[in-house]
C-alpha cells in the first residue's frame, strides 16, 4: 500500500506543538509499521509531514516537507534504540520505540484520540510476539547452548556469535551492534535477565569485533 493510499488522521497543531520531534517521528513510524514490516526513509519523511505538517514543513514553504529535519530525528531515534536498520535495508521499530509511540499517543489523547482504547494492549501483544521469535532464535543458538554449559568460561567462536545475531561473517560492526541491542530489548521485554546477562557477556567477549570499522550491511530480520 502506498502512503498516499493510506488514510492518515491528522492533528490540530496545538495537540503536538510541545511534543519532541523524536517522539513525533516515532509515532509516525508506528503508523507506518501497522501495515509494513520494513519502512524506508522517504516514507518516514512523508508520514511525519502528513501527520504533523506544522512541525515538519520546509521553512517558508508550508506545502513541502523538510526532509533534513526528519532525517536528523530518525538518526537520533536509531542511536537511542527506537528503530533499527538503514536507508539501504529499511527500518523496523523496536520494543523501546513502541513504548515511545504509546507514550506519544497518550499525550495527544487528552484532547483527541488517535489510537483506540485497546491500542496499548495491542502494542504490547505485537511487541511480545516479535520478541518471542527473537527469544526462541537466541535460545536455540549454538552460542547460547555453549554458554549454558560453560558459563563465563565459554569459548564461543566468532562464527557462532555472528550466527546468533542473525548475521554473516561479512556483516558490519554497526549491524552486529544494532542486532545485539535489539536482542537485549526483546530479552528485557520478556524479563529474561539470563539472556541479558548472556548478551552482555558476548558484548565483552567480542568487543573488538563490535568496534571494527567495515562497510555497513543490511540488517537480517527474523520472520
Amino acid at each position: 500500500m502506498a502512503l498516499t493510499d493510506k488514510k492518515l488522521e491528522t492533528f490540530a497543531p496545538e495537540l503536538y506543538q510541545d511534543i519532541s520531534l523524536n517522539d513525533l517521528v516515532m509515532y509516525a513510524v508506528y503508523v507506518l509499521a501497522e501495515t509494513k514490516n520494513e519502512i524506508n526513509a522517504e516514507e518516514i519523511v512523508a508520514a511525519c509531514f502528513l501527520l504533523f505538517p506544522a512541525r515538519f514543513h520546509l521553512r517558508g514553504y508550508s506545502q513541502w516537507p523538510d526532509s533534513t529535519v526528519v532525517n536528523k530525528r530518525w538518526l537520533d531515534c536509531r542511536d537511542r534504540g527506537y528503530i533499527t536498520g538503514s536507508t539501504a535495508g529499511g527500518f523496523s521499530i523496536t520494543p523501546k520505540g513502541l513504548e515511545v509511540a504509546e507514550t506519544t499517543a497518550s499525550v495527544m489523547s487528552g484532547k483527541r484520540r488517535h489510537f483506540s482504547r485497546r491500542t496499548p494492549s495491542k502494542l504490547t501483544a505485537e511487541a511480545r510476539t516479535r520478541a518471542g521469535r527473537f527469544i526462541r532464535s537466541l535460545e536455540a543458538s549454538d552460542a547460547y547452548k555453549q554458554f549454558q554449559r560453560e558459563a563465563e568460561t565459554a569459548n564461543i567462536s566468532e562464527f557462532d556469535f555472528r550466527s546468533m545475531l542473525l548475521c554473516t561473517m561479512e556483516s558490519s560492526a554497526a549491524t552486529l551492534n544494532s542486532n545485539l541491542e535489539q536482542f537485549k530489548q526483546h530479552a528485557s521485554l520478556y524479563e529474561r535477565q539470563d539472556f541479558v546477562d548472556f548478551l552482555e557477556f558476548c558484548r565483552r567477549k567480542f568487543a573488538s569485533v563490535l568496534s571494527e570499522k567495515v562497510p555497513s550491511q543490511k540488517l537480517i530480520g527474523v520472520e
